[in-house]
């Protein structure tokens, strides 16, 4: 019997960044992205009309926090798994999250090299705490796709080409797609594409996602203010 699928809502503010971990997942077979929300609000309504497996969710969004969606899910007596994907690194939003129902806390800088880690543990019943926040930074280990994990600002040598046409893939766009957006030929698409991937060990689109992911180049930058402190998050 064929193993089911796990069902996966993404909610984000970020689009781009929405976009770049829709495409890590839609790679990853036994994944299936049902679904999706730009903020708090809406994510109780999608999660009450996909019924997701696991909820992979931001913390600090406009409207309502996911902390306020995590504790409004479990009072409404839902099941649905719930992994937060922040750049909230303070100790103190792990604490606040586990005790609003969360089982999965992960670094948006290492989504690529986590998230899928920490949905299949929190499916099986366990807990998920990214490494960085459990412990100091290890030596750098290695992708499912071989390469190295990336370290923000470390691109392997990337022409400011390269970096854009990869930088693109990772959002999914096709390489007609890419040629368009910006201005160069199919072929020359192909040829920065294939240069790039080389030098970065690169090997399949998931691993040019996970290497973005690594790279904060889906992630919309915004400044937190002192609001996001987890004493005042609802």
């Amino acid at each position: 019997m064929a193993k089911a699928r796990i069902r996966v809502a993404l909610i984000d503010d970020h689009p781009i960044f929405r976009s770049g971990v829709r495409g890590l997942l839609g790679e990853t077979a036994g994944i299936e992205v049902v679904g999706e929300a730009s903020d708090g609000r809406h994510a109780l309504d999608l999660v009450g009309r996909t019924l997701p497996d696991v909820v992979v969710m931001d913390i600090t969004m406009t409207g309502m926090s996911g902390l306020a969606v995590a504790r409004a899910l479990r009072q409404a007596g839902s099941a649905v798994y719930i992994v937060f994907l922040t750049v909230n690194e303070d100790l103190a939003f792990v604490d606040e999250a586990l005790t609003a129902g969360a089982q999965g806390y992960v670094l948006k800088r290492s989504a690529g090299a986590s998230l899928l880690e920490a949905i299949e543990a929190v499916v099986s019943g366990g807990r998920y705490i990214d490494n960085e926040m459990r412990s100091p930074p290890s030596l750098p280990g290695r992708t499912e796709a071989g390469p190295p994990v990336p370290h923000a600002g470390e691109e392997g040598g990337l022409t400011v080409r390269e970096r854009e046409v990869l930088r693109l893939i990772a959002l999914g766009m096709t390489m007609k797609e890419v040629s368009l957006a910006i201005s160069i030929s199919v072929a020359s698409v192909d040829t920065y594409k294939i240069r790039g991937c080389k030098k970065l060990g690169l090997r399949s689109r998931a691993s040019i996602v996970r290497y973005a992911l690594g790279q904060g180049w889906l992630e919309t930058e915004s400044k937190r203010h002192p609001s996001d402190r987890p004493s005042s998050v609802m």
